[in-house]
């Protein structure tokens, strides 16, 4: 049977206060927020892929360690302006981009004991120079895109960009290249719009009800197969929902979300491959070789 290839993501804030964007209102509910993700996905065959800021991974380290070592991946979240700078990643550029990705890695890896390899920024923020940057710090993978999105204020500028995970280009951030670097993007609805137009509407558990991401899912599986493409599902979330209590409306949103994928699983005769963007990364290349 055919793979569908499905990953769920969350990005794991600093607490308000801390962080410039938000978060979670103290570190007892980050933590909770995080296990209750992790444990309800792992529960289902899933494995989440975690993007941590580098103060959350020093708060919960050994919660994150704990959660790895079952099969989580963890990974960067980066908002600039809680170190800082005056504004978002997709503001600056190559050299200066290298120059925070270096602090904050390597602030990252002090509290979790090795480098992470995954990452994203924050607002999906990023630039022309992004891929190049972290590919120079030893990223590996991440998912840095909303395809659709248009939303100048963060800097966070997607229209035109391929919808299908990719090497990314060294030049330009909406093709295909030859960089090591894996984009996985957000799955979202491209005819559906979000927030006055800024944003498509994204498989994000927080933006609609589990029965209006059933749709997205279907949608963007059944594009990929007619397109003869890899079918895959890339979910997110943020720590600022207790995901640890059963009857916090996105928990129900959560369980939903996993029916709706096993619906469209059985519908279009595949098998459900729960992934991190590491272990998809994997299977991407040894693909990609098999196919030359």
């Amino acid at each position: 049977m055919k793979l569908l290839h499905v990953m769920f993501t969350m990005d794991c804030e600093a607490i308000t206060g801390i962080a410039t964007e938000g978060g979670p209102p103290d570190w007892d509910f980050c933590g909770r927020a995080m296990r209750g993700y992790a444990e309800t996905l792992e529960a289902n065959g899933y494995y989440p892929t975690l993007f941590v800021t580098p103060q959350t991974a020093e708060r919960h380290a050994p919660l994150l360690r704990e959660l790895s070592a079952a099969g989580a991946e963890i990974g960067l979240h980066l908002h600039p302006q809680d170190f800082g700078y005056s504004d978002y990643l997709g503001a600056f550029d190559y050299e200066a981009q290298i120059k925070m990705l270096e602090l904050v890695t390597d602030r990252w890896a002090n509290a979790i004991g090795c480098r992470p390899q995954s990452f994203r920024g924050g607002n999906f923020s990023a630039n022309d120079a992004t891929a190049p940057a972290l590919c120079a710090c030893g990223y590996r993978q991440g998912s840095l895109s909303v395809p659709g999105r248009n939303f100048t204020r963060v800097k966070s500028n997607w229209a035109g960009a391929m919808m299908q995970p990719r090497h990314m280009h060294a030049a330009n951030r909406l093709l295909a290249g030859d960089l090591p670097f894996l984009e996985v993007p957000a799955t979202a609805d491209w005819e559906s719009v979000m927030w006055g137009g800024l944003t498509k509407l994204e498989l994000r558990l927080e933006m609609v009800d589990a029965r209006a991401h059933g749709f997205t899912i279907r949608k963007n599986v059944a594009r990929q197969l007619c397109a003869g493409e890899a079918p895959y599902l890339c979910a997110l979330t943020h720590n600022i929902f207790d995901y640890s209590d059963p009857q916090e409306f996105r928990s129900q949103v959560l369980s939903g979300v996993i029916r709706e994928i096993d619906a469209c699983a059985q519908q279009q005769a595949l098998t459900i491959a729960g992934a991190t963007l590491k272990t998809y990364h994997h299977w991407f290349d040894q693909q990609q070789g098999e196919e030359q």
